[in-house]
């Protein structure tokens, strides 16, 4: 008993560890962990190369298992991907790292459907790419740049007390520098979009200045039924012999109409 015991717990604590991952574009995926594919209709390769034979189609949200990392690398949507080789049910083939999905998780509303995501480069800019899938198809799929150091996590918080929403999906940028912005990248799930509707700032430069924002949920702790609160801090140092430091705060409560913030401007005016 106590034998099983200590497997549940070595299994919860790699899939704990797995989903909390800090993922940038040069994260290695991890060896005899279960990825799913973000790709559809990949090809499964007999060895790693593109002129290689094709084994099987892996259609999109496809359960694999990295057996191992290759040497050999493949530029895909602009990043340098290494060959994997990977189990898919009874069989053991090749495949290109950047068509797997480094997360997946379920929509809190619709078992069915799952959030897929994975990254991509442009003019120096890398992207998370978001896909929205249900039953093997596609339904939406959405691109946020990331900020901050490059390393983010991925979550879902559910609908968190907003009507007309499934799910509250956001990208978690990592940002350990001084004067580096942070924050998270929200996108909101209906349904059938996927829409990126805000982001937030987290900000500091050793004392001497600080931004910082955030959204409160109905359901979330200090929220208020039927409204998202906004709040914005900004502080900067004026005078450093007589440590004047100014900090200025504003609030809004906001309504979701289904597309967006109301209102409208609510961080400008």
């Amino acid at each position: 008993m106590k034998k099983i015991h200590c497997c549940i717990l070595v299994l919860l604590l790699v899939f704990t560890n797995v989903m909390s991952q800090h993922f940038d574009k040069n994260t290695v995926l991890t060896k005899g962990t279960t990825y799913y594919m973000f790709g559809d209709n990949v090809k499964l390769r007999e060895a790693p190369g593109l002129d290689s034979k094709t084994l099987v189609l892996l259609p999109i949200g496809s359960e694999i298992k990295i057996l191992d990392m290759m040497e050999i690398s493949h530029m895909y949507n602009g990043i340098s991907s290494p060959w994997y080789k990977v189990s898919f049910e009874n069989q053991i083939g090749y495949l290109v790292g950047g068509l797997i999905s480094i997360y997946r998780h379920a929509s809190h509303k619709d078992s069915n459907t799952n959030f897929l995501c994975n990254l991509s480069e442009k003019d120096e800019r890398v992207f998370v790419n978001i896909r929205a899938t249900s039953k093997g198809k596609v339904i939406d799929e959405v691109s946020v740049r990331l900020i901050g150091n490059g390393s983010f996590q991925f979550k879902n918080i559910g609908h968190r007390g907003v009507k007309q929403l499934h799910d509250i999906l956001f990208v978690d940028n990592d940002s350990e520098s001084c004067g580096v912005n942070g924050g998270k990248s929200y996108v909101f799930w209906d349904g059938t979009t996927l829409r990126h509707v805000a982001n937030t700032s987290e900000i500091g430069d050793g004392g001497l200045y600080h931004h910082h924002s955030e959204y409160i949920f109905p359901e979330d702790k200090d929220g208020r039924e039927n409204v998202v609160i906004y709040k914005e801090e900004h502080g900067e140092l004026k005078d450093e012999e007589t440590e004047w430091y100014v900090t200025t705060k504003q609030e809004r409560n906001l309504t979701w109409d289904g597309e967006k913030f109301l209102p409208v401007n609510y961080r400008e005016e």
